[in-house]
């Protein structure tokens, strides 16, 4: 057992402590002891309360709302960096008419909240929006057919006083290619622009509902010491973490997109934003939004501080997540493509960001995979393969202290990327957007005088020599032969480049830093024709 501070970084709001039971041997999960809140006592003490056994706290939830809308700047500001215009009508499920709108919410804006859920097996062809019924759910979505976890959202979004609720099960057309590929083009916009993002994370599937809704809400474990009244509380990550929606693709990033989070577990109602995170069972400071132990391993803080960072984190947490369909790898990650990218100031091809191509190459699987076949899944990305990946220390240690002038002073490639039409620089100075002031030593390639990627003079020089090989003779330069394979029509994400090549054997001998190697992956020792190390690569074992 240990005791933890509680109510960090303000002064004016009481610290108080909660005792952290734990098992060094992992023969149970923390979990927290906290005294019950005294019924006479009215300052907010971070101290446990009872909650409603019995339905979900619309008054509760309501006003967890209001006060994010109308104080949390934080929250703000990360729905203004969603608030690109829709580039097309979106559907909206009317909570009150019960039926399904077309809005243009460049002409006629709405207050909409989203739901992020498993979907499971539980939908039938007329529960999900399809060409043959999207006459009839525009006169009436009928609840009765809806899963319950849809049906219970409804009512959760109708009681706070919300009109409209998005559902992509019922608001993107599944029959559709040219209406799925539009709307999952604005999943960011979606999400960032919603007013609040209703998560089921309790149950298998869609078919389960909502606690406190449809389904009687999980108790509170309540114990007498010496008069005093104690519960116990688990860590909030490790309660959305248990969930099966927290292991899915697509929820994990509906989360990071969502500005407001309310999400129904099966130990009670959680309510995170950028600002703080709140619990039904702990009773907080609404009108100072302070840190606390609750906000340990939020997800949101992934998306914060340096954007190459975020990047990281982001592919790290979501490469390892679930999919029913693999294939979808590329397109469950579209909505954050299109927010990292906007602070890497660089596009996102195939998940890599163009502007800093020769260092996104170095990712690494962190367990030996299979590759994914499907539409856009090229081997060169992380997408295009099963499995967790990272970018290991001991790879891209020589980046760190500044990769802007490692990019420029220690690449030399020029790549060029197929479109299934034509070759094209991958990452191009003609569409190049302006250095983000905040990425300084962490900015990609740039605009420069010697090369299209902007490498300096020095970098460059070793394109301009002679190719020696490894018997000591010359080889032809081979010019023409690049430009002969950019003359005929590329395959879309083919990656075409030019550079040496070199021969090493394999050694079991390893002189670079030690990083864990999980099941099936071995790490080698790069050895020239003399014997010397040059360095290391990880490989499969077979």
């Amino acid at each position: 057992m240990e005791w933890h501070h509680d109510c960090r970084g303000d002064d004016s709001m009481p610290t108080t402590r909660r005792l952290r039971v734990f098992s060094e041997d992992a023969m149970f999960k923390d979990f927290y002891v906290v005294p019950i809140l005294p019924s006479s006592t009215e300052k907010a003490s971070l101290l446990g309360k009872l909650k409603d056994d019995k339905a979900v706290d619309y008054q509760l939830l309501s006003r967890w709302h209001e006060v994010c809308l109308a104080s949390h700047e934080s929250c703000q500001e990360h729905q203004k960096k969603g608030s690109y215009p829709f580039k097309h009508p979106i559907r909206l499920i009317d909570v009150n008419a019960m039926r399904l709108c077309e809005i243009d919410m460049k002409v006629s804006p709405v207050k909409y909240a989203a739901l992020s859920y498993v979907w499971g097996q539980s939908y039938t062809p007329y529960t999900m929006l399809r060409l043959s019924n999207l006459h009839d759910l525009l006169q009436r979505v009928p609840s009765e057919l809806l899963p319950n976890t849809v049906r219970d959202a409804i009512t959760v979004v109708r009681e706070i006083g919300i009109g409209y609720l998005w559902v992509d099960a019922l608001c993107i057309l599944q029959d559709s290619v040219e209406d799925l590929e539009e709307q999952l083009a604005s999943m960011s916009q979606i999400y960032q622009q919603a007013t609040l993002s209703i998560c089921a994370a309790y149950g298998t599937d869609s078919s389960t509902g909502i606690p406190g809704v449809s389904l009687q809400p999980g108790g509170q474990h309540v114990e007498q010491y010496n008069e005093m009244p104690l519960i116990t509380l688990r860590p909030v990550a490790t309660i959305v973490g248990e969930s099966k929606w927290d292991s899915r693709a697509w929820t994990f990033q509906e989360r990071l997109l969502s500005t407001r989070c309310a999400i129904f577990t099966a130990d009670g109602m959680i309510w995170q934003c950028p600002t703080t995170t709140w619990r039904e069972d702990i009773e907080s400071s609404l009108s100072k939004p302070v840190w606390t132990l609750d906000s340990v391993a939020s997800p949101l803080q992934a998306l914060q501080g340096n954007p190459l960072r975020s990047y990281i984190n982001c592919v790290n947490i979501y490469s390892g997540r679930l999919l029913t369909n693999l294939s979808d790898k590329l397109l469950a990650f579209t909505g954050l493509s299109q927010v990292l990218s906007r602070g890497l100031s660089s596009k996102l091809e195939h998940g890599m960001p163009l502007r800093y191509l020769d260092w996104a190459l170095l990712w690494e699987p962190e367990s030996a995979g299979k590759r994914i076949v499907g539409r856009d899944l090229v081997s060169w990305s992380w997408c295009g393969w099963e499995g967790k990946v990272n970018w290991r220390y001991s790879t891209i240690e020589g980046t760190l202290f500044n990769l802007h002038n490692w990019l420029t002073e220690h690449t030399w490639i020029v790549w060029y990327l197929g479109d299934g039409e034509k070759w094209s620089l991958a990452w191009d100075a003609s569409e190049h957007v302006e250095q983000a002031s905040s990425l300084e030593r962490w900015d990609g390639y740039s605009p420069g005088p010697y090369d299209v990627y902007g490498r300096s003079r020095d970098a460059i020089r070793c394109r301009n020599k002679r190719r020696l090989s490894i018997d000591k003779t010359f080889d032809e330069d081979d010019e023409d032969q690049l430009e002969l394979v950019k003359s005929h029509r590329p395959r879309k994400g083919l990656l075409l480049f030019q550079t040496f090549t070199s021969w090493f054997a394999l050694s079991r001998k390893s002189h670079s830093k030690q990083t864990d190697m999980d099941e099936g992956l071995h790490r080698f020792g790069l050895t020239d024709k003399l014997g010397d190390w040059c360095g290391t690569v990880i490989l499969d074992k077979e």
